[in-house]
């Protein structure tokens, strides 16, 4: 699609109605909006109902996946949640490995794989819902045992909390 014809309010409704069903059409939309109009490409994005970061990482998922000439059923199948992941350590020559690696593992699994790490076979998943501030304690507790801030989150907090827990 051209980018050049249609406002802000059109390109915004077609990445709305990609999410969901298409999201490498709503990537690729993205992308080309942020190569053409980058003063624009978050505005629409919030109008598409998108986050920043959701945004730019279909965008970035575009631009990596279009030139490798993966078919796009492959691509769908994989999802942009792990594509995203993969695309972190992306090379032409890796390629192939890596998209059968996301297509065997789940998404805990891919990256503690691409961590170097073994993932915990049968492993479960905990929810907390917590305040800001018992969160700020949280995270500073698990970092005093061993977890290490990584982005917004946090690497080896399992070993952390298991250490807490055993009262080490």
């Amino acid at each position: 699609m051209s980018g050049k014809t249609l406002n802000a309010e059109d390109k915004a409704e077609i990445i709305a109605n990609y999410i969901g069903i298409n999201f490498l059409a709503a990537a690729k939309e993205l992308r080309e909006l942020q190569d053409l109009k980058p003063d624009v490409f978050l505005k629409v994005a919030e109008m598409a109902g998108l986050g920043k970061r959701v945004a730019y990482a279909l965008a970035r998922i575009a631009r990596q996946f279009d030139d490798l000439g993966v078919p796009e059923e492959r691509l769908h199948a994989i999802g942009w949640t792990k594509l995203q992941i993969v695309g972190r350590y992306l090379t032409e020559d890796n390629a192939d490995y890596l998209l059968e690696l996301a297509e065997k593992s789940t998404v805990y699994e891919l990256e503690s794989r691409l961590r170097g790490e073994i993932p915990i076979e049968d492993a479960r998943v905990v929810t907390l819902y917590l305040s800001p501030e018992q969160h700020e304690r949280f995270k500073l507790k698990l970092i005093a045992h061993g977890a290490v801030p990584s982005g917004n989150g946090l690497l080896r907090k399992e070993k952390a909390l298991m250490a807490i827990i055993d009262g080490k």
